[in-house]
């Protein structure tokens, strides 16, 4: 069952699971799935003669997400590099958006061999210190 409730002149879509409203998403309407992701990546062009720093927050099989801290501008096509999966592919900018930038790869995205290494460790709290006597002698 499908109701329709109109908030401040727009409608919006819910369906009925029992007696609870669930708000409809949209569906998405992209090639892909993309997959959200926190990592470092250059773009390069000129023949990897310019390079600016990145931050890819999306990435997907067709494209990425990335984010610019640079005032450089990134022009329409460059070279996307993510060193820590190894990841080098063609792109070509499809929107902006202030510092984010959506980007389609414009052919398979190639694997090369990883130039860093991600190390993550986990955080462990520090070892409290015991009142009890230790049962080694020296």
């Amino acid at each position: 069952m499908t109701t329709l409730s109109r908030i401040g002149g727009t409608v919006v879509p819910f369906s009925a699971i029992g007696n609870t409203l669930v708000k409809e998403e949209p569906s998405d309407t992209r090639v892909s799935p993309r997959r959200r992701v926190l990592k470092a990546g250059i773009a390069a062009f000129n023949d990897r003669h310019i390079t600016v720093a990145c931050s890819v927050r999306d990435v997907s099989a067709t494209g990425a997400r990335l984010r610019v801290d640079s005032s450089l501008t990134i022009p329409d096509t460059f070279e996307l590099i993510i060193e820590v999966d190894g990841l080098e592919a063609n792109c070509q900018v499809v929107w902006r958006n202030g510092n984010e930038l959506g980007a389609r790869f414009l052919g398979a995205p190639r694997i090369v061999a990883a130039k860093r290494v991600q190390v993550v460790s986990p955080l462990t709290p520090a070892k409290a210190p015991s009142l009890r006597r230790s049962t080694a002698r020296t």
